[in-house]
């Protein structure tokens, strides 16, 4: 695969996860106002939209095993723009839901896990191959500092539904672009895809067990469990720790950031690490800075951030450079999907356990305890399949 074709994926997942992640937290405020609606009830459509995209997962990642990919990706980037159309048009609570419920599938389509099994059956050699997923991971984690602020310029200049009819533009632009640029062979296989969506095994049978994903999957859930708590409650846990307000939100601010240097480095090195020691790696950064947020101080809780956040960042690339090592590009899609379907599903109940427990006992003891969750881990992790 060409290195202008990785680069274009890599901006079609910044654009991606920016409109179909990251902007609702923006829109959250305006919605409330607009449907008159309690902010818990509003903000469930997005959640449902997280777990339409979990049940889906594996499903796209047979697709993307058998090939379909790219297809499946075109797909969803252009339902995605025809769906925040149509929600613009119909603006109630009700359509909201059913929205985001369809919006859900193409999360499962365009976000990472498809594009991880594309890169993973283009590039034979493990160093090659990382230094692709580096780069996509690198584009795709500036979307939050992409459209955050971008969406909310949009929202005060055209109102929420003209900002989401500009979204729908965006996505629907970067969806043709990554297309022209990256993918070359877009067939459809109907009988591809209902197989893939019932389960139905090809002439490959993949429908046989994996090894040791269940395990996999308690880890990278595990994972995610952790990653939701801190960058769900930081904001808050640093005000409860005496940071003024702007302080705390400006150091919260640079966790995304502080995701990219270690991405950074792994997309240009010719050293290239082996999968399980950069798990650990990244789990032990974590822990590191885990225990740095317990200290009191601003000092301390500014390399806390920076450390969680660069560990962060490095799960995010180990996972699909250790699910492709371990299970090859042929299975690597739906192990990944499987993966990501706990992880969705995990990702809520990990920011709402660390608020109730961060009111109850205080943010040091829950850094504490997710630290002790991350060594668990780390433990599950170098045992023998």
């Amino acid at each position: 695969m060409h290195p202008r074709a990785i680069w274009a994926i890599g901006c079609g997942q910044l654009v991606n996860w920016g409109v179909l992640f990251f902007a609702y937290g923006v829109l959250l405020v305006p919605l409330q106002s607009a449907f008159d609606a309690p902010r818990w009830l509003v903000a469930g459509a997005f959640s449902l939209g997280l777990l339409v995209s979990a049940i889906a997962a594996p499903a796209v990642g047979r697709l993307a095993d058998r090939g379909q990919g790219p297809a499946v990706m075109q797909a969803g980037g252009l339902l995605a723009a025809g769906l925040l159309m149509l929600w613009a048009a119909v603006p109630t609570i009700t359509a909201t839901y059913l929205v985001w419920a369809a919006l859900g599938l193409c999360m499962a389509s365009i976000l990472y896990e498809p594009v991880f099994a594309i890169v993973g059956r283009a590039f034979a050699d493990p160093e090659g191959r990382l230094r692709a997923i580096a780069t996509v991971t690198v584009m795709g984690g500036l979307a939050s500092t992409a459209f955050l602020p971008g969406t909310s310029a949009l929202v005060t200049r055209l109102g929420w539904r003209g900002a989401v009819i500009a979204l729908a533009i965006i996505i629907a632009v970067a969806t043709v672009i990554v297309s022209r640029f990256a993918f070359s062979d877009l067939a459809w296989s109907a009988q591809t895809i209902r197989d893939a969506i019932t389960g139905s095994p090809d002439a490959r049978d993949d429908s046989e067990p994996l090894p040791g994903l269940g395990r996999m999957v308690t880890i990278f859930v595990l994972s995610i469990v952790v990653n939701s708590a801190v960058s769900s409650n930081l904001v808050a846990s640093l005000i409860d720790r005496g940071l003024a307000p702007t302080f705390a939100a400006t150091v919260a601010g640079s966790f995304g950031i502080m995701q990219l240097p270690g991405r950074v480095l792994l997309s240009h090195a010719r050293i290239t690490p082996q999968p399980v020691p950069l798990l650990l790696v990244s789990f032990a950064l974590q822990i590191a800075g885990l225990l740095a947020l317990i200290v009191h101080g601003p000092i301390a809780m500014w390399i806390g951030v920076m450390v969680f956040a660069g560990g962060t960042g490095l799960t995010t690339l180990a996972r699909p450079n250790l699910v492709l090592h371990r299970y090859g590009p042929e299975r690597a899609g739906y192990a990944n999907g499987v993966i990501a379907r706990g992880q969705q599903l995990a990702r809520a109940a990990g920011a709402v356990a660390a608020a109730a427990a961060g009111s109850a006992a205080g943010y040091a003891a829950v850094f504490a305890a997710l630290a002790v969750i991350l060594v668990a881990a780390m433990w599950m992790t170098q045992q023998k399949r």
